[in-house]
């Protein structure tokens, strides 16, 4: 679905799946992005679901929060992430004007939500992304 939406089919046409540094990620927050802006989408119930803060995320946190993370590789990991999603926005954005519709951070908040939510599932033998709605809340971890 994500890469038959009109801004989804626009960056297909461009090779992006083999080009972004997460395409997976990229197709699918433009997907959330595109339907969040309809008036009538029948996905808006899931929407309405998706967490509206992102503070929790490492690239979101404050100069004071990351000095807690001095010394340790963490740093560079959140430099590397927030450069990267950077990039794949900024390339997008060049080829598919109509992309910055989007600012550079519900690019990322959302990049970084379809990261911690999406499940790898198998639709007729073909291997894709998916959210499943609700499942996304279930603790992994035992014990719980």
């Amino acid at each position: 679905m994500a890469m038959q939406s009109p801004i989804g089919s626009l960056m297909a046409a461009r090779n992006f799946r083999q080009r972004l540094i997460s395409p997976k990620h990229s197709f699918l927050s433009t997907f959330i992005m595109e339907e969040k802006r309809k008036s009538n989408s029948k996905f808006m119930k899931f929407i309405d679901i998706l967490p509206k803060g992102f503070t929790n995320f490492p690239i979101f946190y404050t100069k004071e929060e990351r000095a807690w993370l001095d010394g340790s590789p963490f740093q560079n990991q959140i430099s590397d992430k927030i450069k990267d999603i950077s990039n794949d926005y900024n390339m997008i954005c060049k080829e598919v004007p109509e992309y910055q519709q989007f600012p550079l951070k519900e690019y990322s908040e959302y990049r970084m939500m379809v990261a911690s939510r999406i499940f790898g599932i198998s639709i007729k033998n073909h291997k894709t992304d998916a959210f499943v709605a609700y499942a996304d809340m279930l603790n992994h971890r035992r014990p719980r």
